[in-house]
């Protein structure tokens, strides 16, 4: 894939990003923007789960943007803890869909735990996105009324020793939902997903063809 370092204005702040693109790239490119996890555990964009879902979803044609929220890396401002970092993931998807040759109707979003509290707690926010990637969210963020009553095609990821958010509360939460909602569980994978990169961005890569 080919990738390039871009920057991109959220609210009054400058964000830093990498934008890819396929090898072999057509028209109209659909494409997914990763949200990393939280910057205390040493999340940014470059984690590996988020690079790993950026190059499985590039081989299936995807454009992707991964980007630092503010705080982080080169991102100006300070990271709130999920007070403001919305903002950002809304900005990022409104660069996907400005870009040039971007299909603005094939939109997805990925989040990664503190990642995706972060969608999960804007959610209203991300209207941009026509599908919605959770990777080990949080029980409290998942209990969203939004999240529950959404009609877009979603897929929630979470490990079977997983703490943090245990897999077998996820699922009882995801009885609620009303609308397409798919449910993977990572065997013998903890929050950190260390060793099932490759596992789980196989799983997202397939979602995002078969949903956008």
């Amino acid at each position: 894939m080919r990738q390039s370092a871009i920057d991109f204005r959220s609210k009054r702040l400058t964000l830093e990003g990498i934008f890819s693109t396929p090898t072999e790239a057509g028209p109209y490119l659909p494409a997914v923007a990763v949200c990393h996890p939280h910057p205390i555990l040493g999340g940014d964009m470059n984690s590996p789960i988020v690079t790993s879902v950026c190059r499985a979803a590039s081989d299936e044609g995807f454009a992707t943007l991964r980007f630092n929220f503010r705080g982080v890396g080169e991102s100006e401002g300070e990271f709130s803890n999920g007070k403001d970092e919305h903002n950002d993931v809304k900005s990022a998807l409104n660069v996907l869909a400005r870009w040039p040759g971007i299909d603005r109707k094939r939109i997805g979003v990925v989040g990664y735990s503190a990642g995706a509290s972060i969608l999960l707690d804007g959610i209203k926010h991300v209207k941009r996105a026509s599908a919605i990637v959770l990777i080990a969210p949080t029980l409290a963020s998942l209990r969203n009324r939004r999240f529950i009553k959404d009609k877009r095609p979603r897929l929630v990821i979470a490990g079977s020793e997983d703490r943090v958010a245990p897999s077998l509360q996820i699922q009882h939460i995801l009885d609620e939902c009303r609308g397409p909602v798919r449910f993977r569980e990572i065997r013998g994978a903890d929050h950190s997903m260390r060793g099932q990169e490759s596992e789980i961005a196989r799983a997202v890569a397939e979602f995002l063809v078969q949903s956008l």
